[in-house]
């Protein structure tokens, strides 16, 4: 068999055309490195280079004319095409270059003459736009600590203080970790990262007079009582089992109880706990403490109650409903000597590190929150958001700026991960029924009866689920 033979008639696009000649470019993509000194280059391999294809033709014959119009519709249209090409055969290409028809009136009448510059085209692929919005979170929480470590280094200092005056810090110091001892008490944690963090907490109260000399580490050695709180809770909620907020979001349970409970009809605990305790449903094994309420009331450490007027205290006691475990009522320095308001300055630094610290990481917790619906996202995300917003209040223009891009991130995450969850309505039933039957009655079927009294369990008083009671308010997945 002639070679002449496994030839195919060329086109492009299904235009029909003669070909005189082709050229074929194949190859590597080589650079070429080339040393001082050395004789022998280094020729560095960064995969095939696209292959280019240039065919000389012509189409000829009384009906040239009508061809060459189908031909250059052919090589104006957009995207890749499929080419034959006479010993190839099928490939996936675009036009390279812009092609020159060349028509010859004189010497040969009813011809035309091009070169078509083609490139192997493979299939489009874009480039992925998708954010890990909860990473972004973490990072943006991570990036806050450095002007927050700056702006305490830059208010902190003892020199020159006389021994009361440290002493008072080192009694501050001492109750801020007995305090963060109470959080972590009152919460099912995981017990890997216990043992570090008791050990951590005893080291800076042995160490914590040579501390205070070095205000950088005295911030990172108070900071990680706050960071190591967030991988203490048990995310899990299914069989009562601790596991990290490292591990992948899909093994977390259900953390969360209504969005009401961010609403202001959850209390915060008293003196003795420092954190919501859990709650029992029909037997079921307890939910993990919400972190959420284990840290956003120490934003209000150092704050008294007496300070009404202070815009900060207010919303941000807003925010835990008013009720603050009162080891968190620091008592105040009066500003009356130079020794005094040093004093005071250091009292203040002090307050700021554990409630930016606090709010920080009560923000890092949201990424490992999974909302049951989106009333509940939105009322994290606007609680979040007060609360950081009430720290930018008096914040340096660093610590505002690091504050703001995690408030921005946090606003993208949850609002993302919100945007397809069910919509809550209000309903007020006439009469008590079963929650199986008022699943039935709402969704046409059973499976939403533990939801719907797990969601009303506190605000409805939903004492057994054959009883979810009349007269009441009750919170129900909306019927799209």
């Amino acid at each position: 068999m002639s070679f002449r033979d496994e030839l195919q008639p060329a086109s492009f696009r299904g235009v029909r055309f003669e070909v005189s000649s082709a050229d074929t470019s194949v190859g590597r993509r080589t650079v070429l490195h080339e040393f001082p000194l050395k004789d022998l280059p280094l020729p560095e391999d960064m995969g095939r280079k696209a292959s280019e294809f240039v065919i000389d033709g012509f189409l000829i014959g009384d009906n040239y004319l009508f061809n060459m119009k189908r031909l250059i519709a052919a090589l104006t249209e957009a995207g890749p095409g499929t080419l034959i090409h006479p010993s190839l055969g099928t490939l996936q290409v675009s036009l390279a270059h812009p092609a020159r028809l060349r028509e010859q009136f004189i010497e040969r009448r009813g011809m035309v003459s091009f070169s078509l510059a083609f490139v192997e085209a493979g299939e489009e692929v874009q480039p992925s736009t998708e954010v890990d919005t909860q990473q972004a979170v973490d990072d943006a929480a991570d990036d806050a600590y450095g002007p927050m470590e700056e702006d305490f280094a830059s208010e902190f200092s003892v020199d020159g203080a006389p021994a009361w005056s440290v002493q008072s810090i080192v009694d501050e110091i001492g109750h801020i970790n007995d305090v963060v001892s109470s959080v972590r008490s009152a919460m099912r944690f995981d017990l890997s990262a216990l043992s570090q963090l008791v050990r951590a907490g005893s080291m800076l109260k042995a160490n914590v007079m040579g501390l205070l000399a070095m205000p950088n580490a005295l911030f990172t050695e108070l900071s990680v009582q706050f960071r190591a709180l967030v991988g203490l809770f048990d995310f899990s909620g299914a069989q009562g089992s601790s596991v990290s907020p490292s591990r992948s979001l899909s093994a977390l349970g259900a953390v969360l109880s209504s969005s009401s409970s961010f609403a202001g009809t959850s209390s915060v605990a008293g003196a003795s706990s420092g954190a919501t305790s859990s709650v029992n449903s029909f037997g079921n094994a307890s939910k993990p403490t919400n972190p959420l309420r284990s840290l956003l009331p120490l934003a209000m450490y150092g704050y008294a109650p007496a300070a009404g007027s202070n815009p900060i205290y207010l919303a941000l006691s807003l925010l835990v409903n008013g009720q603050i475990s009162s080891s968190y009522v620091r008592p105040t320095i009066p500003t009356n000597t130079p020794v005094r308001r040093q004093q005071a300055a250091n009292q203040a630094a002090v307050f700021a590190l554990v409630a930016r610290c606090a709010v920080v990481e009560a923000v890092r917790s949201s990424i490992y929150l999974p909302f049951a619906s989106a009333d509940e996202s939105v009322a994290v995300r606007d609680i979040l958001y007060d609360a950081l917003d009430m720290l930018m209040l008096d914040a340096p223009d660093a610590v505002y700026a690091a504050l703001h891009d995690l408030r921005s991130a946090m606003v993208r995450d949850i609002t993302a991960r919100g945007a397809d969850l069910a919509q809550l309505s209000k309903m007020t039933l006439p009469a008590s029924v079963p929650a199986q039957v008022l699943s039935y009655r709402l969704y046409g079927s059973g499976a939403y009866a533990a939801e719907l009294v797990e969601r009303n369990q506190a605000a409805a008083t939903v004492l057994h689920p054959l009883f979810v009671p009349g007269g009441l308010p009750l919170e129900v997945r909306r019927v799209v």
